[in-house]
């Protein structure tokens, strides 16, 4: 009822264009009602805040191994291409339980290998090693004789 006689008085007495009027009526209505909607996403915002600070923190460590920087007298092309896993035991950081034990194999020249086995047996961590993703501590990977810490990280990938 008020809003109807502030109407009839701002037309009739004030002058104005009562579409005017109507619209900025309804621009305020909708404009308090989405404000008034935002207010319950407060806690989720707060939440998300809180749940990207140890994300970034984790995407802030420092790499062991920077590969935008070019390492001195490393070796940046591979010759023939012989790979050679000698006694790999790898875990990974997160992990207790060895994902590789004393792991051998051997991979001639121009080979082409698959790596077939159950969901947990190694497969992405030899390439993962392969590709330094990760180094492993104990034993050794060797590309064309040379430890593969020799290469140039980059131009391994």
């Amino acid at each position: 009822m008020s809003f109807w006689i502030a109407l009839r008085l701002s037309v009739e007495k004030l002058g104005l264009d009562i579409f005017r009027v109507l619209a900025s009526n309804l621009l305020l209505y909708f404009s308090f009602v989405s404000l008034g909607n935002t207010g319950g996403f407060v806690p989720s915002i707060s939440k998300a805040k809180e749940s990207a600070h140890p994300v970034f923190s984790i995407i802030d460590e420092p790499s062991l191994l920077d590969i935008r920087k070019k390492q001195a007298g490393s070796i940046t092309q591979i010759e023939q291409g012989i790979i050679q896993f000698k006694d790999v035991s790898f875990n990974y950081p997160t992990r207790d339980q060895l994902v590789l034990d004393s792991f051998n194999m051997f991979v001639p020249a121009s080979a082409k290998i698959a790596l077939v086995g159950h969901s947990g047996c190694g497969k992405s961590t030899i390439t993962n090693l392969l590709l330094r993703f990760y180094d492993a501590e104990i034993g050794g990977i060797y590309i064309d004789g040379h430890s593969i810490a020799d290469y140039d990280v980059h131009s391994l990938r």
